[in-house]
């Protein structure tokens, strides 16, 4: 009988990648993957994870990524399920354990997923916290071009929801600027004196730049520059 008290979810590195895997026997499990990223013969030897190891000559590093003692295969799942997910594993090629959708999955699972996250969150929240600030100053050209594509892809439904909630809320929305009108009096009254040289020549205010654009003079020279 399978003891899952002693249960491990482990992660698979090779160059950039990250594959999330769970075992209750770590080392037997690190040698079936050696075998899979070499035998030709083995079923599993053309998975995306074996793929990605090969095409980094061979280097990959297996580490236990938490112990995580549980009463059945289905916890041990749900758990490295949500570790795939926060880790954004990319060499795993479906959720952990099933061959469902996601929603199906989630629906399925979701009390389950819910209270571990939370959880998790609580016990590891200054840890997660500074692996998300790190994450975020390593990758700010990447996060912003993802950001940009997103918006582009979905710049109706943004513009849409955008406005439903603006005119839902006006009344929150207009007590929130005024709050910061009288918050910060002295760097708005600053701001605003800040002057700018368009391109087409005409010095304005910043706060007048907007306006300026839509100017007869800039229209113009819009078109014949």
């Amino acid at each position: 009988m399978a003891d899952y008290s002693k249960a491990v979810i482990y992660t698979i590195r090779s160059g950039d990648s990250v594959y999330v895997g769970s075992t209750i026997n770590f080392v037997s499990r690190k040698n079936q993957h050696k075998k899979a990223i070499y035998d030709e013969n083995d079923k599993q030897y053309n998975r995306k994870i074996y793929k990605t190891i090969r095409e980094n000559d061979g280097e990959w590093d297996m580490k236990p990524y938490s112990q995580f003692p549980c009463n059945c295969n289905l916890e041990l799942t749900i758990e490295e399920e949500r570790v795939r997910q926060l880790l954004n594993a990319d060499m795993n090629m479906r959720r952990c354990g099933t061959c469902s959708t996601k929603t199906e999955y989630y629906y399925k699972y979701r009390e389950e997923i819910n209270k571990k996250s939370e959880q998790y969150y609580q016990i590891n929240k200054k840890s997660i916290i500074e692996n998300v600030k790190e994450y975020r100053l390593k990758n700010l050209e990447k996060i912003k071009e993802t950001k940009q594509k997103n918006y582009q892809l979905n710049k109706g439904l943004i513009s849409e929801k955008q406005k439903l909630y603006r005119d839902k809320n006006k009344d929150i929305i207009s007590e929130r600027k005024k709050l910061y009108r009288d918050k910060n009096k002295d760097i708005i009254s600053e701001r605003k004196k800040i002057k700018m040289t368009c391109g087409c020549g005409t010095t304005c205010r910043k706060n007048d730049l907007a306006r300026h654009k839509r100017s007869k003079k800039h229209l113009e020279w819009e078109k014949n520059k």
